[in-house]
């Protein structure tokens, strides 16, 4: 069974809702006050089974145009606009700005309604059809136009007919591969069942049980899918494009609001800065602010043009700062009301095509001219490229291409195999890409950082790995500093040589080419035995070498690794003598319950400089165990 979701269009009192009674028997009016007035106040819905093997979902919009914003809600999303023409009064001007909203929203199939044509004599009515047609066409909306009467029946057989006809030359648009999608125009609660949601599926496919995710201007939060119901009937799966109401388990009336979008993975985060390609129907100023309508949400927008320009009158890219955040993925198309230059405001001035959802905020809109030019040309590969030169060093991760570009993501990573065949990228670990010159440039880093440290400590066997993955990590992030250190120490000529947890050189051949170093490592080692217990400290052994004190830390960091010094506090002992001291502290705790400080000094006739250092030491190593001023066995 296909699914297809129509909308209608057109000016107030037009006939709108009673056409889709004709057509489905449902009355789309549900609430008092439409009843009472006569005309459609919010969104109506009618299923209609149009053939064996096609369903319709029917989106029944207002015509006031103090209620716009209810129509274009209504257009996100559908497949076809069904425009609703009185033939006594012809195109008017909420058919015009409805067809004009149809247009920004990437409509392009229309079928006209000619209605009331028991009002008027039939030349008039194809009068009026011919008008609608020539509107239509101007803003290239394919369009057919039939005459009816929604009172008398008359034609209703043959606009059923030219309706099915359009929806099987149209492609079918759901996407069913894709996350779940659906952008939230209405919540109510039912009676023991709890908090539902209505809307329309635009990709995706969900069942019973499905995790899903709400997405809203400041919150997100998870639910379960406890029901689905398509026009009243429960499913236990359903499939886009199709109208769906989803009983929300885990979340609660006050929890979600029209606007919000449901999804079911992690994608789409909300945004207060777009860039977009925009068609402006009226002269728009720089920093002139609209209303911009995105799904069913809405906010307040606020226009940068890319150009230096003082307002834009045809189309151009342009950066939109949003009031209120707003959930929208790159692609989406929006809607501009308000804000004319010349006439009244809430009228539709303009609309477009989010380029990228998430844009850089520290990079100004006007450096990324030509990315935007690329991605509203959807040239895939000149984009990719902007893209990861925009965030080298940095790579570009792959995950953000769905929700973020207004390419296809697959073109995308098509693009992304290409440029790194040709050199100009680089693939990071799988997750993204980094530019050629990027990688370069952090390649360079990390050799001036261990050739530096080769420098200030030649008698280390190198800069420690870790260390080399912080500092590259702060620059460049985990995965790109992770790539540019595999590349390094690859073989069979790397540029860095990893020794266990150190990374040198090919050219450091460290201690045992400097005289120098040599033999103050040497003097060291002997002042160090010498001193076994008693101690050296940094300043006695810049003292007696005659070197500085860089030098001297070297040093110590040598022997230490050599495992013939030991650290305690700031004194370096002789590793033998501490060993062999550790043994007689073991061998006292054997036999005695405890250890004080006046006992350990007598022990090795040590004083208080170099006794407290060495029993903190004993504790670091477990072997002993502190309380207050007495030491017991350790582990």
């Amino acid at each position: 069974m296909r699914h297809v979701v129509i909308g209608t269009a057109g000016h107030v009192d037009h006939g709108k809702t009673a056409l889709v009674y004709a057509l489905t028997e449902v009355h789309t009016d549900r609430l008092p006050e439409e009843q009472r007035r006569g005309i459609t106040i919010e969104l109506g819905f009618a299923p209609w089974q149009i053939s064996d093997d096609v369903r319709v979902s029917v989106i029944d919009a207002p015509g006031h145009r103090k209620l716009v914003h209810h129509m274009i809600a209504g257009a996100s999303g559908i497949d076809l606009v069904l425009l609703v023409v009185a033939a006594d009064e012809g195109v008017m001007p909420q058919t015009r700005e409805h067809i004009a909203a149809c247009k920004l929203l990437g409509v392009e199939r229309a079928v006209i309604a000619i209605t009331k044509l028991d009002r008027v004599d039939r030349d008039l009515a194809e009068l009026a059809a011919e008008e609608a047609l020539e509107l239509l066409e101007t803003d290239g909306i394919a369009a057919t136009a039939v005459l009816c009467s929604a009172k008398t029946g008359e034609g209703v057989d043959e606009l059923r007919r030219e309706v099915l006809s359009v929806i099987e030359q149209t492609e079918d648009s759901g996407d069913r591969a894709q996350r779940v999608r659906l952008s939230v125009d209405r919540v109510f609660t039912v009676k023991g069942a709890g908090t539902v949601v209505t809307g329309t599926l635009v990709s995706g496919s969900l069942s019973l049980g499905t995790p899903l995710r709400i997405l809203g201007p400041e919150r997100e939060l998870k639910a379960s899918t406890r029901g689905l119901h398509v026009h009243g009937e429960a499913q236990e799966a359903a499939a886009a494009p199709t109208r769906l109401a989803i009983n929300l388990g885990g979340v609660s009336l006050q929890d979600v609001a029209r606007g919000d979008v449901i999804t079911d993975d992690a994608y789409g985060t909300p945004t207060r800065v777009i860039d977009v390609w925009l068609q402006a129907l009226e002269p728009m100023r720089r920093g002139s602010e609209t209303s911009i309508h995105i799904g069913t949400a809405r906010s307040t927008a606020r226009l940068q043009p890319v150009a230096k320009v003082e307002q834009l009158t045809e189309g151009g890219l342009a950066r939109l700062r949003l009031t209120a955040p707003l959930v929208t993925l790159g692609g989406d198309r929006f809607v501009l009301r308000g804000a004319r230059v010349d006439g009244p405001t809430g009228a539709v001035v303009g609309g477009g095509v989010v380029l990228d959802a998430q844009p850089p905020k520290r990079v100004r809109a006007a450096k990324r001219d030509g990315l935007l030019d690329a991605l509203h040309r959807k040239d895939a590969a000149q984009a990719l490229s902007g893209l990861a030169a925009e965030q080298s060093p940095r790579p570009l991760l792959a995950s953000a291409l769905p929700s973020r570009f207004a390419i296809d993501h697959e073109q995308l990573k098509e693009a992304g195999a290409a440029l790194v065949g040709g050199g100009e990228l680089v693939a990071v670990a799988q997750v993204g890409w980094l530019t050629k010159a990027g990688l370069e440039g952090l390649s360079a880093r990390a050799l001036e950082l261990v050739g530096t440290h080769h420098k200030n400590a030649p008698l280390d066997v190198g800069l420690k790995l870790q260390t080399l993955r912080e500092q590259l990590t702060a620059i460049a992030g985990e995965q790109a500093s992770a790539e540019t250190i595999e590349r390094l120490t690859k073989k069979p000529k790397p540029k860095l040589i990893l020794s266990t947890d150190s990374v040198r050189l090919p050219t450091f051949k460290g201690a045992e080419q400097n005289k120098a170093a040599a033999k103050a490592l040497a003097d060291a080692t002997a002042m160090v035995s010498k001193a076994a217990l008693s101690g050296v400290s940094e300043n006695a052994l810049v003292a007696e070498l005659g070197v500085d004190l860089q030098q001297v830390r070297s040093v110590f960091a040598a022997m230490v690794r050599s495992q013939d010094a030991v650290r305690a506090a700031d004194l370096w002992f002789d590793a033998k003598a501490v060993t062999e001291l550790q043994g007689r502290v073991e061998a006292h705790l054997d036999q005695e319950e405890k250890l004080t400080i006046a006992q350990f000094k007598e022990m090795t006739g040590l004083g208080r400089k170099q006794s407290i250092p060495l029993l903190e030491h004993f504790d670091r190593l477990k072997v002993t165990r502190r309380d207050g001023s007495v030491r017991f066995k350790g582990r």
